[in-house]
């Protein structure tokens, strides 16, 4: 690595003295304190102590962003004066660390940086120092081709806009136990599948606003996967690419998966194979059901619902309840029961999934919190529920979470269903619609409601508002 830099110049490194108690620690002791700074910091700190003045060199920590040199005193520097000082900088610290410390942590961030070369040639030298945990967040305007890693067990990568990853079809991250990957195009299913399956100890798999060109099957085989969550592309994609998973069917065979979050705006073609230890997972999609057939429907769930009879937690999205609500509501074909259920989160329209709701509680007998949040849907006639005996109502059912609650007739008449029949219910709880400016009087209307449990909180009168549906915990 050829580099002319001497000595860079560092604003902020002036300073003088034998530095205090800090300095008399233990190195691995430093090392973690220090962790929690850039390394730019780092090197400014050599300038406080005698003991620290090539203290960065054995630094196993390195963070290098691009922000820093365009800070404070620096803001009016032109941009390709702060890359070509932070390209020299990264290269500088690189080229004169010691090379037999082994890399714990590098974290890139240079969105602004359009020389792919550079970027390789830092993640090929760290690599050579078998770094642990990469975190890198950049630019390119090529595919970019990950080198193999033998060392590495985290790995984050990230692009300022939509980039071909191009995967080793090869072993090489055999201790990779968790990867991130954000704005990725992948073009080859097999390629996909072939590379996690070669990742014997990954256990946390994360793939956020990426896109999959023309799937036909997206299949995730793994023996050590655990959590999973795969946020694909926006249903009005603007780059005209789509999520690629619309005729596409997805396949998840994992026995050690525990969670599983999974959002796509095109497909509900899933199929679930060997998941027994799956715990939590909240499925998401947009497919609207209208034009599929009682038997597509009937097809859909069967294949969905029965991977997941044995979860703790599950969270549905309205369109996936649109597919509920055209077999749900005739109990006879479905006969999938929940038992170990007892955190349920649903985003649902009163106006049609009021009965599907009801049918949902009957096959949940253990559960114990009910979360919903309630779409919006036209005005429709409101249908009375007529009071039965639900078994998780009569033992287990202890909170009840409404969100974005209007107090329109339909949703007044499932907290009435609610209160009559929850013989064990603790705690029933309301945040609102912002828009909602009445609440008074729907508040009025609820606390006069009967109720089965002399010991139900009421809590109408919540401030939260807009509590996100994706990001709620269930």
């Amino acid at each position: 690595m050829a580099v002319t830099l001497q000595n860079p110049i560092i604003p902020g490194m002036q300073g003088g003295g034998d530095g205090d108690r800090l300095s008399n620690l233990p190195e691995h002791i430093l090392h973690h304190i220090f962790s929690f700074l850039e390394t730019i910091d780092v090197v400014r700190a050599s300038a406080v102590s005698k003991k620290w003045r090539y203290f960065w060199v054995s630094m196993p920590y390195l963070d290098f962003n691009i922000d820093a040199f365009r800070s404070k005193t620096e803001e009016s520097l032109l941009i390709e004066t702060a890359i070509e000082k932070f390209k020299e900088f990264v290269s500088w610290v690189l080229l004169f660390q010691d090379n037999s410390i082994v890399i714990r942590k590098f974290s890139l961030c240079c969105l602004n940086i359009l020389d792919d070369y550079s970027i390789h040639r830092w993640i090929t030298v760290v690599a050579q120092r078998k770094v642990q945990e990469l975190s890198l967040d950049v630019f390119s305007r090529v595919p970019f081709q990950l080198p193999p890693c033998q060392s590495l067990i985290t790995l984050s990568l990230g692009f300022d806009s939509l980039c071909i990853l191009k995967l080793p079809n090869f072993a090489g991250f055999s201790r990779l136990k968790s990867l991130h990957l954000w704005m990725v195009i992948f073009i080859d299913s097999s390629v996909l599948g072939n590379f996690i399956s070669s990742c014997p100890l990954l256990e946390n798999l994360n793939i956020e606003q990426s896109f999959f060109c023309n799937f036909k099957v997206f299949e995730i085989c793994s023996t050590s996967l655990k959590n999973l969550i795969v946020h694909s592309g926006d249903e009005d994609d603007p780059n005209g690419v789509g999520d690629g998973l619309g005729n596409c069917e997805i396949k998840i065979a994992c026995p050690r998966l525990v969670s599983l979050n999974f959002v796509t705006p095109s497909t509900w073609n899933f199929c679930f194979q060997d998941v027994n230890s799956l715990q939590k997972v909240f499925i998401y999609f947009y497919h609207d059901p209208k034009h599929a057939t009682a038997e597509e429907c009937r097809c859909v769930l069967s294949k969905i619902l029965e991977g997941l009879r044995n979860v703790t937690a599950l969270k549905l999205s309205m369109g996936f309840f649109m597919f509920l609500y055209q077999e749900i509501v005739n109990p006879k074909f479905f006969s999938t029961s929940f038992n170990n259920l007892k955190s349920l989160t649903l985003m649902v329209c009163m106006n049609l999934d009021k009965q599907a709701i009801i049918n949902f509680l009957n096959l949940s007998p253990n559960l114990q919190a009910l979360t919903i949040y309630f779409g919006q849907c036209p005005w429709s006639e409101c249908l009375k529920i007529p009071d039965m005996d639900i078994s998780c109502l009569t033992f287990h059912l202890k909170m009840v979470r409404l969100h974005d609650f209007e107090g329109r007739a339909n949703e007044l008449e499932l907290v009435r269903f609610l209160l009559k029949n929850g013989q064990v219910l603790q705690k029933l709880s309301i945040s609102w619609l912002e828009s909602v400016k009445i609440r008074r009087k729907i508040i009025r209307r609820i606390v006069q409601l009967p109720r089965s449990s002399s010991n139900v909180s009421l809590e109408p009168n919540s401030k939260m508002y807009g509590i996100d549906f994706f990001s709620y915990e269930h």
